[in-house]
């Protein structure tokens, strides 16, 4: 059996293992490519919190394939698509066979060369076309791994988006418990308006001492409204980004709106004296008792269970601008890709689909209140926690984020037309503009892109 304490004990001071056959050794850089011992591979991990739940992973693969040798490395990964880590380890010829990436990066680091395809791996050892055997994840994962006709990567989890609430608050708010029930479909955004203005409280002052909600705190955000509104950010049939869109236009208009509305400056306030910069995740806003909803994701469980153990919560769909509207949610997450230089052998092929297939993700999802993107573990209630079901039954009305070469900017796009509008520095005719000149021209210089058929569309394969 493997060592767990001197695995996690050599990742916690920043260096890299060696599984192999249930022992552990240490390891240096090796050659890249085909000089690389073919038994061996090489591995950038998951995030520092969670190296102990990929331990199991590389464990119960090892255990399987005691003649492979896994040498596993903690290196930062961005799921907003910094790639200087994967760019410098090309250059330097030292990168990984395998890399745990933030899946929105995949098209923008195929695009720039620093991927290597997987369809000939697929072919020569699944022994079936690459849409065969990628069907075998949700849709929305696989889409985000496509870049110009290949695939470069296999999805690990994902993360849908929903709305907590503190029923000790909406119950001395007098909310109806039926506006709340998921199986009555999501709240409008005019009865949370409603809410709000019965609910919200501010002293003379105008300072917030409790709030209802905040439509950019949390997850959410004016590209999450933006998807929900059904923005496209990106024409296939002109290569062309769509910031300053007639939709996108509406969506930034009514954000504006919410902005003025609640008086951003004094929002801010709010939050900085009850969630500071750097305080303690059991210091918030919405475990203080202050505010009544709050959009997170799956992790949120695992937090309220740590953090605030006593408070009696509940969780509900996204709100939505029309009550005849089906249910909305945003989805991301990570996946494993061959950076370039990789030795592209069948040992890393065999850790990259333990790891990423049925079999990996039954035993790291449980662990880290994340959704399995494996159609087989999505459908096995044993593949994830149950105290996260609600997060896996909204799938199905799961959105994600265009998988463009110019990802990295269109979320800085994003963003800064959030920032725009939050400070009121532009109107939002004028940051529409802003942010299309922005991202535009960059995606000009990778045309003709389109976006995987079929994108945006419910997944024909998931059935839960």
């Amino acid at each position: 059996m493997i060592d767990r304490r001197a695995f996690l004990r050599a990742l916690a001071a920043g260096g890299a293992v060696s599984v192999t056959g249930g022992a552990i050794t240490g390891c240096t850089d090796r050659p890249t490519g085909s000089d690389r011992d073919p038994n061996t591979v090489t591995m950038w991990g998951i995030w520092a919190s969670d190296v102990d739940k990929e331990a199991d992973v590389i464990e119960a693969f090892t255990e399987q394939n005691p003649g492979i040798t896994v040498s596993v490395s903690q290196v930062p990964s961005s799921s907003q698509g910094d790639a200087s880590s994967v760019i410098t380890a090309v250059r330097g010829r030292t990168g990984p066979d395998v890399y745990f990436m933030g899946r929105f990066s995949g098209a923008e680091m195929a695009s720039l060369g620093l991927l290597e395809p997987i369809d000939e791996l697929i072919r020569e050892h699944e022994g079936v076309e690459p849409e065969e055997f990628m069907a075998n994840w949700v849709k929305f994962s696989t889409d985000e791994l496509l870049y110009d006709g290949q695939w470069y990567g296999l999805p690990m989890d994902t993360d849908t988006r929903a709305m907590y609430y503190n029923k000790d608050l909406t119950d001395e708010a007098g909310v109806d418990p039926e506006l709340l029930d998921p199986a009555g479909g999501p709240m409008t955004l005019e009865q949370m308006w409603e809410i709000s203005d019965a609910f919200d409280l501010q002293d003379e002052q105008g300072t917030y001492e409790r709030i209802t909600w905040i439509p950019w705190d949390g997850e959410a955000s004016l590209m999450m409204w933006a998807m929900a509104s059904g923005v496209r950010f990106f024409d296939d049939s002109t290569c062309g980004m769509t910031l300053d869109s007639p939709e996108m236009l509406d969506v930034a208009t009514e954000y504006a709106s919410w902005v003025e509305r609640l008086q951003f400056s004094r929002v801010d306030a709010f939050k900085a004296t009850y969630e500071p910069p750097n305080a303690p995740p059991t210091q918030t806003s919405f475990f203080s008792d202050r505010q009544m909803f709050q959009i997170s994701g799956p992790w949120g469980v695992q937090a309220q269970h740590d953090y605030r153990p006593d408070m009696r919560y509940g969780v509900t769909h996204v709100p939505v601008a029309d009550s005849a509207d089906d249910p909305f949610t945003w989805a991301g997450g990570f996946g494993l890709a061959m950076p370039k230089g990789s030795s592209m052998s069948e040992a890393a092929w065999k850790l990259m689909t333990f790891y990423a297939g049925y079999e990996g993700q039954r035993i790291l999802m449980p662990q880290i209140s994340r959704i399995p993107t494996s159609l087989e573990a999505v459908q096995d209630d044993q593949a994830w926690d149950p105290s996260i079901e609600f997060f896996v039954e909204i799938m199905e009305f799961a959105r994600s984020r265009p998988p463009l070469p110019v990802g990295t900017k269109l979320w800085d796009a994003m963003m800064m037309m959030q920032d725009s509008l939050n400070q009121q520095s532009q109107s939002p005719d004028e940051a529409i503009k802003t942010a299309q000149a922005y991202v535009d021209p960059t995606m000009q210089q990778f045309c003709p892109v389109t976006l995987p058929d079929g994108f945006g569309e419910p997944d024909p394969h998931f059935d839960r």
